[in-house]
């Protein structure tokens, strides 16, 4: 497959560019046989399998794929599309093989699926709003997240997302918000409820540190930021396989506004390690959480240091 593709350029496998009141509905399987590509070629240089681009009224039910050379899906400049019992499959290890992508697009529904791919099983990208996800066996994988956005300082925006009756076992992540520093834009009105934790690594993030290397490629991320903003983590149970099970790293000139957490319930994997919480600059109402938050900063000689939760920064896309 990969000597067949040759030089063409295209970046997806099946591309539907600007079509209406499309149904795909079956039992089949598409097989992107990605294993013939992940060791020898670039991410950038990896076709998509299934990408949707400008479309309108879409329904894609009851397909499985497996092991894409690169997304499994990707939703682009798209309105009004509806994924249901899909199952996406790729090994644990396998790169850059999130499950769907989605930029640029509203009145997104993914429900009654599983995803358990090598990247994000589900990536919600700048300008896309209006996302509901329901329902989603998420792992092994990078979890639910909302980015990264903000890259090179770019104007990003994401609102209105709802993540609803999930389960995440064995990722890395949970439900996810990780934006680049130097970035501009707003994440905002989104809310992960009732969500079942099975091992996962690091089952809430918000992350606005990225990658420590982002002012290589933004002079300015030491004074811009992705605002976020009324984000709601509420009913969560289960298990974490890290020592720290909520993460809040925020910028220290924006903060993270209004993030509530109520009915958290996560316990460690292993009865000997006691979990922790990294907060800063993070304004915080909680109640029934578990574990204890308090927020430092910076300048609190008391405050934890991050735990290290992401690849190099060559690797993130």
């Amino acid at each position: 497959m990969v000597k067949e593709w040759g030089s063409k350029t295209s970046e997806c496998w099946l591309c539907f560019d600007k079509v209406t009141g499309l149904v795909l509905d079956g039992s089949g399987l598409l097989n992107g046989n990605g294993g013939n590509w992940w060791p020898s070629v670039e991410c950038s240089s990896r076709p998509v399998a299934v990408k949707f681009s400008g479309c309108e009224d879409i329904t894609y039910n009851g397909l499985t794929q497996k092991d894409s050379p690169r997304s499994h899906i990707s939703v682009f400049s798209s309105t009004n599309v509806t994924f249901s019992n899909i199952h996406l499959i790729a090994p644990e290890n396998s790169p850059n093989t999130d499950g769907i992508d989605i930029s640029l697009s509203h009145n997104i529904h993914i429900f009654s699926s599983s995803i358990t791919t090598g990247d994000d099983c589900v990536a919600i990208k700048g300008g896309s709003y209006d996302i509901n996800i329901t329902d989603v066996a998420c792992g092994p994988g990078h979890g639910i997240s909302i980015g990264s956005l903000g890259k090179g300082g770019a104007i990003d925006t994401v609102q209105n997302v709802n993540v609803r009756h999930c389960s995440f076992k064995g990722t890395q992540n949970g439900a996810r918000i990780k934006t680049w520093p130097g970035g501009r834009g707003f994440v905002k009105n989104i809310v992960y409820e009732n969500i079942t934790l099975i091992n996962a690594q690091f089952p809430i993030i918000i992350d606005q540190q990225y990658s420590i290397g982002a002012s290589y490629f933004n002079p300015t991320a030491t004074t811009n930021a992705v605002k976020v903003s009324d984000v709601t983590f509420k009913y969560f149970r289960g298990t974490c396989a890290d020592a720290t099970a909520i993460k809040l790293d925020c910028d220290k000139n924006l903060r993270c506004g209004n993030i509530v957490m109520e009915h958290i319930n996560i316990t460690s994997s292993s009865p000997k390690t006691p979990l922790t919480v990294f907060c800063q600059f993070a304004d915080v109402i909680s109640q029934f959480v578990s574990i204890d938050i308090k927020c430092g900063s910076h300048e609190d000689p008391q405050a934890p240091s991050p735990a290290p939760i992401a690849p190099p920064p060559s690797l993130y896309i």
